[in-house]
């Protein structure tokens, strides 16, 4: 029997005289298999090799039909990647250096399109600090070590961010069996964040451009083009020669990057075009930005203390450039629902009902859009020098 499986359907599920197994539709291999007794369990089928095999995945309800389907997904990966799941193996390196590591392929990078903000913070805080010690060994004061050096060096929402990675990593070492309990388990977030409304104004646009043509690749291009697109930092960090179309003065954001799961479409401003112009390119190398040629470009806290020092500005964050960018378009009278498309916002002017029959792309809007705000940035250029 196959039926898309969710929580009422499972419910509703009755003993019979026999066992018997109900398929789930909504992910290939995992069913449910009610006893005669009405105990159902979760299991996974899939082939390795010649072998047709089985695992249990829980007891409904002690285990979530979510959870089941996740455990079923992690399973027919490893397959896929020529691991038989059945052999249980235990990480028999238990450092902390390598359980990170391991956290990050295994976990954050299938699940997570910021994972490489999550490996960064984990290498930086973590690792950096206790690589060598086995993990079982971490206690709660040693995260809180953590998190108030942060706190004492002025970076309190970097508090938040470590806690919540470090949340993730410990509540995936228990899922594994690696820890029994996570040792930061009830700890709650040092510091209480608020919405920011930071906004940079005309002068203070005009000195961080002068800042920007005073520094070298790649942030004497990647601040201003986060200016002219109005992009993620992320996004524009991992954007790609092969994602650019010069003759269509376009850049598409694939959907793997994309957050919210579309591929979106970036009209490139001539503005943009001409910063773009003066990326240099490498052989071999895709990234449009990028000092190793081998991974996108790091060393944003660094480049924003300099740039900061460098404008005379202060209290602003790269994310503000966006914010700063949506503001502007706002201010030379583009309607609130263009923005968004720009920004790639998925709630907002046009979100529920609307959303779902207005599929419309708002492409020559958005060009527009951009364009003037590209133009108003290159008059804010021209006072630069």
């Amino acid at each position: 029997m196959q039926k898309a499986l969710t929580a009422k359907t499972l419910d509703a599920l009755k003993p019979q005289a026999k066992r018997y197994e109900v398929h789930d539709l909504h992910c290939p291999g995992m069913s449910v298999r009610v006893s005669a007794q009405g105990q159902k369990v979760f299991t996974v089928k899939f082939r390795y090799g010649l072998e047709q095999k089985r695992m249990k995945l829980g007891v409904y309800p002690r285990i979530s039909l979510a959870t089941a389907r996740e455990k079923a997904i992690d399973i027919l990966r490893q397959v896929d990647e020529g691991i038989d799941p059945t052999k249980r193996r235990r990480t028999a390196n238990m450092k902390v250096e390598n359980i990170c590591r391991e956290f990050i392929r295994l976990h954050a990078l299938p699940r997570n399109k910021s994972w490489r903000e999550a490996e960064r913070i984990l290498d930086r805080e973590f690792v950096g600090t206790f690589g060598q010690r086995d993990i079982r060994e971490i206690k709660r004061f040693d995260v809180l070590e953590i998190m108030d050096a942060a706190v004492a060096r002025g970076s309190t929402y970097q508090a938040n961010r470590i806690h919540s990675n470090m949340r993730k990593l410990f509540n995936w070492c228990v899922e594994r069996g690696i820890l029994d309990a996570s040792p930061i388990n009830g700890l709650k977030p040092l510091t209480k964040e608020e919405s920011r409304d930071r906004v940079l104004e005309d002068n203070e646009i005009v000195r961080l451009l002068r800042a920007c043509r005073n520094d070298v690749y790649p942030f004497r291009q990647f601040v201003p083009m986060l200016l002219a697109t109005a992009q993620r930092r992320g996004e524009l960090a991992e954007m790609r020669w092969s994602e650019v179309d010069l003759d269509a003065r376009q850049w598409v954001i694939p959907a793997e990057r994309s957050k919210n799961g579309k591929p979106h479409v970036v009209p490139l401003s001539a503005f943009a075009l001409a910063v773009l112009d003066e990326v240099p390119r490498f052989l071999d190398c895709d990234y449009v930005f990028t000092t190793t040629r081998r991974s996108p470009v790091s060393g944003f806290s660094k480049m924003l203390r300099r740039l900061s020092e460098g404008s005379q500005t202060s209290g602003w964050r790269l994310h503000d450039l966006r914010r700063t960018a949506a503001s502007g378009m706002a201010r030379l009278g583009v309607a609130p629902h263009v923005v968004e498309k720009v920004l790639n916002h998925i709630s907002g002017t046009i979100s529920g009902v609307a959303a779902v029959y207005n599929r419309y792309g708002y492409d020559k809007e958005k060009r527009d859009a951009l364009e003037q705000w590209g133009q108003l940035l290159e008059g804010y250029n021209k006072r630069t020098e």
